[in-house]
C-alpha cells in the first residue's frame, strides 16, 4: 500500500509456496483479496512479489506479461518490488545453502535479475520506482572466492547498473537492486557491505553515479539483529556512506538466553528446509541449529537464531523475538531516510511451531504483521 511521501509497504509473497507463474496467480486469486480488504480496502494494494526463475520464464511466453499486469489491476493491486533472492525451489524441500545459488559470480544470476527488472518495469504503475532484492554476493561456507570470481561479481553488478540506466533513459522508469546482507554470507555485517560498495564504486570509475543510483542495499532487520548490530545505527551508517537503501525488510529473529533455554527446545525450529544460523553475544556462531544442538555452549550469553518470527508474536517464557531492536529511534530514522520500499518478510511462517502460529492462517498472520508495522511506522 502507498504511505506518505510515495513510500510503499507490503509483505513478501515468498511466504506462499510456488515456483510457477500460475502459482503466483493462485495466491493473487485466493489469498490476496482477504489481505487487501483488511489493509487497503479503498486503494490499490502494493505487492512484494516473489518471481522464481520458473515464473520469470513463464512471463516470457507471448502475452503472459500483459495478462499478468491485467490480473494485478483486476485484483486492485500493483507491484513495486520483487524478491529475487531465491532462484529455485523455496518450499517443501531442502533449501539450506542452495538458496544462495547461483551466486553473483555466475552469469545465470545476472541474467535472471535482468529478466526480473525487464518484467518489473512493464508491471510498475506510472511514476512508481521498482526494486529487487538479491543474494549478498554468495555464501561464506564454501571456498573463499577466487580473484576471478570476485571480479565476476563486480562485473555482473556493473552490468546490471548499466542495464537499469538504459531502461531509465528509454522509459523514465527508475529501478534499483538491493544486495541483502545475511548471516554467513559474503556480505554479512554493515561494515562488510560498506567495504564492498567502496570497491564497487572504485571499479565503476566514471560510472560511479550510475551505480550509486541503481545498486544499493536491502536491509533486513532480522539479519541486522543477528549480528548484534543496532538497526538504527546500521541504517544511518549506510546512508552516511552514500549507499542507496533500496528496500528495508521489517522482520525479527528468534532470541533466547543460552542458560535458560533447554537445548531441545530449539529442535522444533530445525525444519530441515532452511538454514537457521545461530549467533551469540559472546561472538560464537553455529552454521545451523543442529550444530548448536551437537555442542551447546551454555556460557554463550544471548543467542539469536535465524528463524523469522511474526512481528506481533509476544514471545514465551524462554523464547522471544528481536523486535525490541526496532526502537523508536529506528522508526524515526527510517521515516527520515530516503528509503521508499518497506516489506514485512516472515517466509518461515508455514513451518514455525504451532505455539507461534497460534492457529493463524498465512493470511491472518500477514494482516497482523502488516498492521503491527503500520502502527510502528
Amino acid at each position: 500500500m502507498q504511505l506518505s511521501q510515495n513510500r510503499h509497504l507490503s509483505y513478501c509473497l515468498n511466504v506462499h509456496p510456488g515456483e510457477s507463474l500460475e502459482d503466483v496467480r493462485q495466491v493473487l486469486r485466493n489469498q490476496i483479496p482477504e489481505i487487501k480488504q483488511a489493509l487497503s480496502p479503498d486503494a490499490p494494494f502494493g505487492l512484494g512479489l516473489r518471481i522464481a526463475h520458473q515464473a520469470s520464464i513463464d512471463l516470457k511466453e507471448p502475452g503472459q506479461l500483459d495478462r499478468f499486469k491485467q490480473d494485478l489491476e483486476q485484483a486492485g493491486c500493483y507491484a513495486y518490488t520483487i524478491n529475487g533472492f531465491p532462484y529455485g525451489a523455496f518450499h517443501h524441500t531442502r533449501v539450506k545453502e542452495n538458496v544462495y545459488l547461483p551466486d553473483w559470480s555466475n552469469p545465470g544470476r545476472a541474467s535472471y535479475t535482468c529478466d526480473l527488472f525487464d518484467q518489473l518495469a512493464a508491471l510498475l504503475p506510472d511514476g512508481v520506482a521498482g526494486s529487487i532484492s538479491t543474494v549478498p554476493l554468495g555464501y561464506k561456507f564454501k571456498p573463499e572466492p577466487s580473484p576471478s570470481e570476485s571480479h565476476a561479481q563486480i562485473h555482473h553488478l556493473l552490468t546490471i547498473a548499466k542495464h537499469l540506466g538504459r531502461i531509465e533513459a528509454e522509459t523514465g522508469t527508475e529501478l534499483h537492486l538491493g544486495l541483502e546482507p545475511e548471516p554467513d554470507c559474503l556480505l554479512e555485517t554493515t561494515d562488510e557491505a560498506i567495504a564492498f560498495f567502496e570497491k564497487l564504486y572504485a571499479a565503476a570509475g566514471a560510472g560511479e553515479p550510475l551505480v550509486r543510483r541503481h545498486i544499493g542495499v536491502c536491509m533486513d532487520t532480522c539479519h541486522v539483529a543477528m549480528q548484534f548490530e543496532n538497526p538504527e545505527a546500521s541504517l544511518r551508517q549506510l546512508e552516511q556512506a552514500g549507499i542507496r537503501l533500496s528496500k528495508v525488510q521489517i522482520s525479527a529473529a528468534l532470541e533466547c538466553d543460552a542458560r535458560e533455554i533447554d537445548p531441545e527446545g530449539l529442535r522444533e525450529f530445525d525444519d530441515g528446509v532452511y538454514l537457521h544460523q545461530v549467533k551469540s553475544s559472546t561472538g560464537r556462531s553455529w552454521r545451523d541449529i543442529p550444530d548448536w544442538l551437537h555442542s551447546p555452549d551454555l556460557d554463550a550469553g544471548c543467542l539469536r537464531i535465524h528463524a523469522h518470527v511474526p512481528l506481533h508474536w509476544p514471545g514465551s517464557t524462554d523464547l522471544r523475538s528481536t523486535r525490541h531492536t526496532l526502537t523508536r529511534g529506528f522508526w524515526q530514522a527510517l521515516r527520515a531516510s530516503n528509503c521508499r520500499h518497506l516489506e514485512v518478510e516472515t517466509y518461515t511462517f508455514n513451518i514455525l511451531p504451532e505455539s507461534i502460529q497460534a492457529g493463524n492462517s498465512i493470511t491472518g498472520n500477514m494482516i497482523a504483521e502488516c498492521q503491527w508495522a503500520l502502527e510502528s511506522i
